[in-house]
């Protein structure tokens, strides 16, 4: 049986423990949700991240002598054991940063070299110059990359956003002046940047979108957008509805907020198809990332 003096020591803890637990339950319902402007900037911090961080890894895997080497007249004895090399750096990459593809693709548009997945693609292409990154990407610098608007890859068989650097290659023996001699090339799906957007959502009443430069939504917080190709389906327009709120489209909402382009970081309360929203928008490279939240009248 409890002694007496027991009782009260445990009846305190008791007391206690749910005055805690009270004062927790008003703390977490009183914790103020996070300021529209501070979730897309954070948001866009993240994506700028990862960005960064396959730039890195695309400038890095180029400067490989391999690349080079492919280039020198020393051989097609030579120039095989060089595309064996480059085959075996671009599994490297794809299994540290997990590519869906990447490729060497000379000046007039052939592929010299492809992977996709961790397999090596023997049916290259003959004319890759059509692609939405080849023209930017061969007006670039030394050691600068694009990152492309989304594509449906025929390789990844899925929408994916690309990165590409040039190849330069000097002359035989470091004689003369370097040439661009070729893109190096790699892609993410679609679907690694939706991941990161959808993580730590937690309010319920705010709606985070991306858009990218076409108007089209990429990521929406409230139900998935699938990325993986659907039959002969092709177009942008097959896979994802154009932004609007309200009846406003994202031009017409910087408007509203004071503001137009689409370059600045903004935010405030518009009107919209009778309805007021508390709205916040951030630049992340070809996209704009929109967060929202209905107000009362």
């Amino acid at each position: 049986m409890m002694r007496p003096l027991q009782m009260s020591h445990v009846l305190s803890v008791l007391v206690l423990a749910a005055a805690l637990s009270q004062c927790l339950g008003v703390a977490a319902r009183a914790a103020p949700a996070e300021s529209l402007s501070s979730l897309v900037a954070r948001k866009a911090a993240i994506l700028s991240g990862m960005h960064r961080k396959a730039r890195k890894a695309l400038v890095t895997a180029a400067q490989d002598e391999a690349f080079a080497d492919y280039f020198h007249d020393h051989g097609e004895h030579h120039r095989h054991a060089a595309k064996q090399r480059i085959d075996s750096i671009s599994l490297k990459v794809q299994s540290r940063f997990n590519v869906e593809e990447m490729c060497l693709i000379d000046v007039n548009g052939v592929e010299l070299s492809r992977i996709v997945g961790d397999r090596i693609a023997h049916d290259l292409s003959a004319d890759e110059s059509g692609a939405v990154f080849f023209r930017p990407g061969m007006a670039l610098e030394p050691r600068h990359t694009l990152v492309s608007p989304v594509y449906l890859s025929a390789d990844a068989d899925k929408w994916v956003v690309a990165y590409v650097t040039p190849i330069l290659v000097g002359g035989q023996h470091g004689q003369g002046d370097a040439q661009k001699r070729a893109l190096l090339h790699f892609e993410h799906g679609l679907d690694v940047y939706q991941e990161a957007l959808a993580k730590g959502l937690a309010d319920p009443n705010t709606v985070l979108l991306a858009v990218d430069e076409a108007g089209f939504v990429l990521f929406d917080s409230r139900a998935p957008i699938k990325v993986a190709r659907t039959g002969q389906h092709t177009t942008q327009a097959d896979y994802f509805e154009r932004f609007e709120l309200g009846g406003l489209n994202l031009e017409a909402l910087r408007e509203s907020l004071g503001g137009s382009g689409a370059a600045s970081d903004m935010s405030g309360v518009v009107a919209a198809d009778g309805r007021r929203y508390e709205l916040a928008i951030a630049r992340a490279e070809h996209w704009q990332l929109v967060a929202w939240r209905a107000t009362e009248e």
